[in-house]
Formats: C-alpha cells, sequence, structure tokens
C-alpha cells in the first residue's frame, strides 16, 4: 500500500470520521501542537480514492442494508471532503 500504516489504518480513520459526523464521537482538542497539522502524506485525493473503493466494495461484499449505509455516508464524507477542497483552493492566472 502507498500509505504509511496501510489501508487498515485509512480504513480506521474513515470509520472514526464517519462516527463523528453521526454525532457518535465527540472530537476534543489535545493541547499537543503534534495535531494542528494533517499527516502529509495522505493527502485529499487518497481519501477520495479510498472512499471510491469502499464504495465499491461495499456493493459487492456485505449485507445490503449495511452496505447501503456505509456508501451513503462515504458520499457525505467524500462531498465534505470535496467542498473543503474547493474552499481552500486558490485560483490561478493563466
Amino acid at each position: 500500500s502507498a500509505f504509511e500504516g496501510g489501508d487498515s489504518s485509512i480504513a480506521d480513520m474513515v470509520r472514526h470520521e464517519i462516527a463523528v459526523a453521526n454525532g457518535e464521537v465527540i472530537e476534543v482538542d489535545s493541547d499537543s501542537d503534534d495535531d494542528d497539522e494533517a499527516d502529509p502524506s495522505i493527502t485529499h485525493q487518497d481519501i477520495l480514492d479510498l472512499c471510491q473503493r469502499l464504495k465499491v466494495g461495499c456493493m459487492q461484499y456485505g449485507d445490503p442494508q449495511f452496505s447501503l449505509d456505509l456508501s451513503s455516508q462515504l458520499r457525505k464524507f467524500r462531498a465534505n471532503l470535496q467542498c473543503e477542497e474547493l474552499l481552500n483552493a486558490r485560483q490561478t492566472s493563466l
């Protein structure tokens, strides 16, 4: 895998983000400055690609209702990432 920690750690991160979005987990800011910056080895595009792979996997394997629920959450998560990416994009001149 191209990601440090492998697909498993990315899947754990996605599950955590879904739990946060569902209000199942409350994020608490830590006093550590180490957590202020995102891991540069994982880009927004990497996460968007992983969400797409998970969506396809959901449709191929597992319980249909669970797959539909997870696919729906992944779609919301991807939309949130894409919105954040657009808000932080800089316009360049040609």
